[in-house]
């Protein structure tokens, strides 16, 4: 009913109020139930405070380069043990750094076997780079890439293996083309990794059947991305290639998952994930997850040599550790000025010194790679110690 002017009556102009509230109302409500299902889901998460990571007296104009980016490490703790990342050696070491502009994603995987020091910010203690983790967890091994590698690294997630397991599964598996040596290794008797991860996991062993392109599903693909003894000669080398493989593969997955496969991811991997990413923060990330592309993925260092060397064993020498952080911060940051630090310098003299390899020592390992650190494998006791890689 409206008066004689045409405007609407006093009780439609209520009516019209009330609708206006209902909606704001439901709109509220479902804000609220989204804030109490993260909220919810969040608090399945291992958050962990590791306290101030020490880094590397870093140039102005590396700092301002770094700050254009979202920079962590993946570590995948190599444990034995399903769903604990409070100790273990560090199977996966990958640098994962974010453009904030573009949303390019750079990996670089960290070889296990990379002779570092391990202890930058205190005692000199060169080893494998694995051996700060076992050591100190994240944040010895936060200070030993910094210390490094020139960078300001302060965050980190890490996961154990049987959470790899269970987030190819929840996304269908994902399609790999498997070589001929990657089979042969896959169905190795003498290092049985897909029955050593469905145990660890708690599911079934299903055996890789043809090389080629195929569908792997938890299991599987976590063993391939495992595997280091190949008849191809790759090891180390083709083992942190296969991690990066995989990882870009389940990430192009999920960003196509469904929201139920999504809910099941979530269930399934956070109670398995270890971060000091805050809940904010995750949230900020998983915002712009949608426009995340890998841009680019290599292995560290670029320029080396592999071998034995007494007393600390096979070991990847950077041929030299100064060259390679430069070609790394060119390819990872675009910083094509970037001048290593004093600290960065000295460690590289130091390690040229204990090997006595330098840039005229670097092998090519394109093709055959050389088999790394074949002997190199973790260790743990009845007490839960792990072995911390450099006695392997």
């Amino acid at each position: 009913m409206s008066d004689r002017t045409g405007a609407p009556s006093r009780r439609a102009r209520r009516r019209k109020r009330r609708k206006i509230f209902l909606i704001v109302e439901i709109i509220i409500l479902v804000l609220l139930l989204g804030v109490l299902f993260f909220w919810l889901k969040f608090g399945m998460i291992n958050f962990r405070d590791i306290g101030s990571v020490k880094t590397n007296k870093l140039s102005k104009e590396t700092k301002q380069t770094l700050s254009g980016y979202t920079n962590f490490m993946v570590y995948g703790v190599d444990n034995r043990a399903s769903g604990s990342t409070t100790y273990g050696n560090t199977d996966v070491q990958i640098l994962v750094s974010i453009n904030n502009d573009t949303k390019k994603i750079r990996m670089a995987s960290i070889y296990r076997d990379t002779f570092l020091n391990t202890d930058p910010q205190g005692t000199s203690s060169y080893k494998k780079s694995n051996a700060a983790y076992a050591r100190g967890g994240e944040q010895e091994s936060l200070e030993m890439i910094n210390g490094n590698l020139d960078l300001n690294l302060d965050k980190f997630v890490t996961f154990d293996f049987s959470a790899v397991t269970d987030v190819i599964d929840d996304v269908g598996g994902i399609e790999v083309d498997v070589s001929e040596a990657e089979y042969e290794a896959l169905n190795s008797t003498r290092w049985p990794t897909i029955p050593e991860v469905a145990k660890l996991s708690g599911k079934e062993a299903t055996p890789v059947t043809k090389p080629g392109l195929q569908t792997l599903n938890g299991v599987q693909a976590c063993a391939y991305c495992r595997i280091r003894h190949t008849s191809d000669n790759k090891g180390d080398f083709g083992r942190a290639e296969r991690q990066r493989k995989v990882m870009s593969l389940v990430i192009d997955k999920v960003k196509k998952a469904s929201l139920t496969q999504l809910n099941s991811i979530i269930d399934d991997v956070l109670p398995k994930v270890s971060t000091n990413f805050s809940a904010t923060e995750i949230l900020s990330l998983a915002t712009a997850a949608k426009s995340y592309s890998v841009d680019k993925s290599f292995g560290f260092p670029f320029d080396k040599w592999g071998g034995i060397i007494s007393p600390y064993g096979w070991i990847i020498v950077p041929t030299t550790l100064e060259n390679n952080v430069e070609e790394l911060h060119q390819k990872m940051f675009d910083e094509m000025n970037y001048a290593p630090s004093q600290e960065v310098r000295s460690i590289s003299q130091q390690i040229a010194y204990l090997t006595g390899k330098t840039d005229t020592d670097t092998e090519d390992y394109s093709g055959s790679e050389g088999n790394i650190g074949v002997d190199d494998e973790t260790t743990t006791d009845s007490s839960g110690t792990v072995s911390d890689g450099t006695t392997n």
